[in-house]
């Protein structure tokens, strides 16, 4: 198997910069140190999403251990599918035109397949969406149908009394008639990254509003290093109040 050049990260970050891309590829040693912030943010994510595939019980756990065990999560996740051996899949894998992609948990739904991502927020935002689209875009081309994909989401309106009602704490919802129209922009940002990793030098792209939005890029110092400092973009990390009610959640269930 044939491997992979853009995953769901990846693809994220040259839609945002495809300097970004190019430099997180070609040039990792000029990585900013990551933010203790950004780090526990990333841990919270992971660890939300084991929690809500409590919402699908009884599944299989194909999530790869390694960067050497994608190939071999990739044919296991093909041979539950066609084996018909479980209704549900975290984790499963699939690759297309040399994208990769984990999803956080497949669900068979009236014999038909359904995508569910978790983000650990309180709404879906635009990129939530684009990554739905960048995952729909892959399973599908790799001859999955999907009759839908959801995006489970903290609910905004749960009240935590110390009892745990999963049910109650995560919001579902159906994103497949806003990510179908998003599938050309898909295609469109996948080959500008590719032609970007195929540039001798990074793509000569001054610094502005992307190195921060949607995400704080990782290459502020590299990028921003003829500008003076206190020029540079002020990266805050706010919704400490909600960090903390995810870590209470965590908490219970024992995922620590």
């Amino acid at each position: 198997m044939e491997k992979h050049l853009l995953s769901k990260s990846t693809f994220m970050r040259g839609a945002q910069c495809p300097k970004s891309l190019y430099l997180h590829k070609k040039r990792p040693f000029l990585r900013d140190r990551l933010a203790p912030e950004q780090l526990a943010k990333f841990r919270r994510g992971t660890k939300l999403g084991l929690v809500a595939q409590r919402l699908f019980p009884g599944g299989i756990d194909v999530r790869p251990r390694s960067y050497q065990q994608y190939a071999k999560k990739l044919m296991e996740t093909q041979e539950v599918i066609h084996s018909q051996s479980h209704d549900v899949i975290y984790e499963a894998g699939f690759q297309y035109d040399r994208l990769l992609v984990f999803l956080d948990i497949l669900a068979k739904e009236e014999n038909n397949w359904v995508g569910y991502e978790v983000k650990s927020a309180l709404k879906i935002s635009d990129t939530f969406l684009l990554d739905a689209a960048f995952q729909y875009y892959v399973i599908t081309n790799s001859g999955l149908p999907l009759k839908d994909f959801q995006i489970i989401y903290i609910n905004k309106d749960y009240q935590f009394d110390g009892t745990l009602n999963l049910d109650a704490l995560f919001n579902k919802e159906s994103v497949l008639d806003r990510i179908l129209p998003l599938q050309s922009f898909v295609k469109e940002k996948i080959e500008e990254s590719k032609a970007a990793l195929e540039l001798k030098k990074s793509p000569p792209i001054e610094p502005g509003a992307q190195c921060t939005t949607p995400y704080p890029c990782d290459f502020i110092g590299h990028c921003w290093k003829k500008i003076p400092k206190e020029q540079w973009p002020q990266i805050s990390y706010s919704g400490e109040e909600f960090y903390d009610f995810v870590d209470e959640v965590l908490k219970l269930v024992k995922v620590v």
